[in-house]
């Protein structure tokens, strides 16, 4: 059976989404990613304390205005076993 933490996961708006911008354009700071993803606001910093909780973000503050987001190991294995699941179901039956 599948946890409420995989499906909460995949099934927030924009989480995936964020964790695959931060694998391609590595470390950016929260305006960059809600530049970058068309959502709100809320939804941003919603899916980044998701996935720092579940620890496939990491977030530096550099200082009180400067402060960063990167992907962790455990981010990138993430989107690879998603990428494995992405796979298995776009095979013909």
């Amino acid at each position: 059976m599948v946890s409420e933490a995989v499906r909460e996961l995949v099934g927030r708006r924009r989480t995936l989404e964020i964790l695959e911008l931060l694998e391609t354009a590595g470390e950016l700071n929260y305006s960059a990613i809600e530049q970058r993803v068309d959502s709100s606001s809320d939804t941003v910093a919603d899916s980044l304390d998701l996935l720092r909780e579940h620890s496939l973000v990491d977030r530096y503050e550099h200082h009180s205005r400067d402060v960063r987001y990167e992907i962790t190991k455990r981010g990138r294995e993430c989107l690879r076993i998603i990428g494995l699941l992405e796979q298995l179901l776009s095979q013909d039956s």
